[in-house]
């Protein structure tokens, strides 16, 4: 399933980037590996919660970053392309910590919350802090989605094979119930987020989600 903030990002505005998206990367397609790059995409992240799409420019990321402006040209072309590269960056990073969460020593019911947690609580919280979140959830780039979508089969594919080494079993019946828990903990979070709850309410409903499964998992 795709990333909800994402895929809601996909339903309003249209900006005319053209830029390819790598999601294992968070970088342009073909763009040399810098390090200045995740500077500048901190500093994009913040500005644009804080500014929303519209009221960033080049140059206010550009400052954030501790860079000219057109030092910053060298590494994207437009504000699109930022826009793009930064957040989809901004969730590989939580997808891996994510499934690192899954590599814990930690019980199961404390893995999968983790796992939860650092992916939807997360990245909820971070939405919630900026009053701009419904203007960048609605901000759109020709790549984005299909990006976002290779994020998030990555972190299914991880919990996929968390799930079949905490619970093995080769039968149909072993496989079914494993992929009925990704669904579960995949589709659920949406529905959770329905009301807008506050981060605590909504962190709250991933921590009992997490230890429902788990109960499941280990009985």
């Amino acid at each position: 399933s795709h990333a909800d903030i994402f895929s809601q990002m996909c339903q309003a505005v249209e900006m005319t980037s053209e830029v390819t998206v790598d999601a294992s990367a968070g970088a342009s397609v073909g763009s040399p590996v810098d390090p200045k790059r995740s500077v500048i995409h901190a500093a994009a992240v913040a500005e644009f919660s804080a500014r929303g799409y519209a009221g960033t420019s080049m140059a206010n990321i550009a400052e954030s970053a501790g860079m000219s402006r057109p030092a910053l040209y060298q590494y994207f072309r437009n504000k699109a392309d930022i826009f793009a590269s930064a957040f989809v960056a901004l969730f590989d990073d939580h997808a891996d910590a994510a499934l690192a969460a899954l590599h814990s020593n930690d019980s199961v019911a404390e893995q999968l919350d983790g796992f939860l947690q650092r992916f939807e609580g997360d990245l909820w919280e971070r939405m919630a802090a900026s009053p701009h979140s419904d203007e960048i959830m609605s901000a759109k780039t020709a790549h984005v989605a299909d990006a976002v979508h290779a994020v998030s089969v990555r972190r299914v594919a991880g919990l996929s094979a968390y799930l079949e080494r905490v619970s093995p079993g080769r039968k149909a019946a072993d496989a079914a119930r494993r992929a009925s828990w990704v669904d579960v903990l995949e589709l659920s979070p949406k529905g959770f987020k329905f009301d807008q709850p506050e981060v605590s309410v909504f962190r709250a409903r991933l921590t009992t989600l997490a230890r429902g499964v788990a109960a499941d998992v280990e009985r």
